[in-house]
């Protein structure tokens, strides 16, 4: 099986074996590093990606424990919708990222046991959130790089590369998105969490944080008011899909009868190929699950700017999709979406009721957020 599941029917099994084992024991053991990583669910590229939804995710693992016995896990899968609803609330700290992220890939410096996880990334599209925490603060503090270079390295490489986790993650650690709070590696704590380190060389436990200049626009905007599920519209339907939900069978689309389907696999100018492989390898079995669930071929589009001409040739009045997030996704749609709509189409963008219901709760720290959100998630078993 693959290790990182890149088809919903893996990830479903791969989430089904976590929650008769792993899920018990991960509050326990999810900070410690090992090969192969069993200390955790390894769905977070399926995930991103929503080969299976958040939701899916804590309603199989709270159908079979009790919520104080899995709390720590379920506050971990919550904290990605926690980062999207922020993000998507301050959209000037993406713009930042982009005018800061280099436009030719950064290469890391090499020596020292960081090199392991720099050698990871590169072979398997994978990194463990703790070693994460430890090679951004590497880069940051102890070498002084530019946040954004760094972000953008993880972006090209990693399988679960979320525009939200990932910026919002790094500025954490480069000390901006607590403002003057930073995140430094310290050779007794990566001692204790990788068992198999071969040394602690080139980590210095001297170092302080070297906290950049905040130039990001962190205001924050009015969510936009989404339907969950598209009106009934006359004439003929298109559903576009896209890379940032391969489920839509199983949202409200799902009882949409399109007249033409089409999904969009725009990959990143710079992604690696390993992370390339993976997502063609899920957006190939999107292809079939969606063939076969509207019962019409899928076209599949390289490009969002290809979708006008997709749509003027199966006569369509109307497109309908999920909303994309504050993203790759999204900076590519825009500008497709206004020549649409100037051409007289109709555009109905819709968004799960899980991101409508938790969204608006993350206008500031996690916990604030928590605090809202875990009642309505216990609630389902206490």
């Amino acid at each position: 099986m693959d290790p990182f599941p890149s088809d919903r029917q893996s990830a479903l099994q791969r989430l089904e074996e976590f929650v008769a084992g792993g899920v018990a024991d991960y509050a326990r053991k999810r900070n410690f590093v090992q090969d192969r990583h069993g200390n955790v669910s390894r769905l977070s590229a399926a995930l991103r990606h929503r080969l299976i939804s958040e939701e899916e995710v804590l309603a199989a693992v709270l159908a079979v424990h009790r919520f104080p016995a899995v709390e720590k896990f379920v506050q971990e899968v919550v904290w990605r919708t926690y980062w999207k609803g922020w993000l998507e609330q301050h959209p000037g700290v993406w713009e930042d990222y982009l005018r800061h992220s280099p436009l030719a890939p950064s290469l890391p410096p090499s020596g020292g046991a960081m090199d392991r996880f720099t050698d990871e990334l590169g072979t398997t599209g994978y990194m463990h959130n703790h070693a994460r925490m430890w090679w951004a603060a590497w880069w940051c503090h102890q070498h002084g790089l530019p946040w954004a270079a760094g972000a953008r390295f993880f972006f090209d490489h990693l399988l679960d590369a979320d525009a939200a986790s990932n910026t919002l993650g790094w500025r954490w650690v480069a000390g901006l998105q607590t403002p003057g709070k930073a995140y430094l590696a310290r050779p007794d704590n990566v001692a204790k969490y990788w068992e198999d380190h071969d040394s602690l060389g080139g980590i210095d436990d001297g170092v302080r944080a070297r906290i950049p200049a905040e130039t990001a626009d962190r205001s924050r905007v009015v969510l936009p008011e989404y339907p969950e599920a598209p009106p009934l519209v006359p004439g003929k339907v298109a559903l576009a899909g896209h890379a940032d939900d391969l489920s839509i069978e199983t949202t409200p689309l799902g009882t949409v009868r399109p007249d033409a389907v089409a999904l969009i696999g725009q990959p990143g100018e710079t992604d690696s190929a390993v992370k390339l492989a993976w997502r063609s390898r899920a957006m190939d079995d999107a292809s079939v699950r969606w063939t076969s669930h509207y019962g019409t071929s899928v076209a599949r589009l390289t490009r969002w700017d290809a979708l006008g001409a997709w749509v003027r040739e199966n006569g369509c009045d109307t497109l309908v999709l999920m909303a994309p997030f504050v993203g790759p996704e999204a900076d590519a749609w825009r500008p497709v979406r206004r020549k649409l709509q100037d051409a007289g189409l109709r555009v109905v963008e819709c968004r799960r009721s899980w991101d409508q219901r938790l969204f608006p709760a993350a206008r500031a720290g996690f916990f604030p957020f928590w605090h809202k959100a875990r009642p309505v998630l216990s609630a389902r078993r206490s």
